[in-house]
């Protein structure tokens, strides 16, 4: 059981950012490392970036980019990643889309979008319609084996509380958005946002109740 976890939201290619993160993180007594995927894709470097993730025994999942790559889908994007070597496409062959985490107050999933769908926009102002258009939304609200979602994708960082599902977003390290990262404390209920900006790293952010997910109707 893990109570204490940094979470490294979408990293596109930050290899010196994701450094100086990873080096915030191991003085702040984590129990592990995770995150949310989005890899690739960036103005970094890509294997510096994978390898680093590897060696550091970061807890990856796959995102949208990492399909997008393999597949060999959207290569015009800006900062695209054309060519890595093979230790790193082994390694983003490698990451499965979800994993699960037992904590004291439940099961934490992590993944990239919602679930298993990994391009699903969910922010913190998503309402209404586009709330209902996000089917695996639905489904783990009403999964009584997952309490907590760990995500990125949107780039903005988020706690937001649903029946049967607690959501929280660690936002991206990306250069052309606000630079986060998250610790969550499941022990003390607590999660705070740290910045990723080289300026302010490791600073605290905004630190909030942990809520636990709301009552499922």
């Amino acid at each position: 059981m893990l109570s204490r976890l940094g979470v490294i939201g979408d990293v596109h290619c930050e290899s010196k950012t994701l450094g100086r993160v990873l080096a915030a993180l191991e003085t702040m007594g984590v129990d592990a490392i995770l995150c949310v995927g989005d890899l690739v894709d960036g103005p970094g470097d890509a294997d510096s970036t994978l390898a680093t993730l590897e060696a550091r025994e970061v807890q990856c999942v796959a995102g949208n980019h990492e399909r997008w790559f393999l597949d060999g889908e959207q290569r015009s994007l800006d900062n695209a990643t054309h060519e890595i070597n093979e230790v790193s496409r082994t390694f983003i062959e490698s990451l499965p889309r979800g994993r699960q985490y037992a904590t004291p107050g439940g099961i934490a999933l992590l993944c990239h979008g919602v679930g298993d769908d990994d391009e699903a926009w969910l922010k913190p102002d998503t309402r209404g319609y586009a709330l209902q258009d996000i089917p695996t939304l639905r489904e783990l609200m009403l999964d009584e084996n997952i309490q907590f979602m760990l995500c990125g994708h949107t780039h903005e960082r988020m706690v937001r509380v649903f029946p049967g599902l607690t959501v929280l977003n660690a936002g991206t390290i990306h250069r052309n958005f606000e630079q986060t990262f998250m610790v969550v404390d499941f022990g003390a209920m607590r999660v705070g946002f740290h910045s990723a900006a080289e300026a302010n790293m490791g600073e605290l952010v905004e630190e909030l109740d942990l809520p636990m997910p709301g009552p499922v109707d």
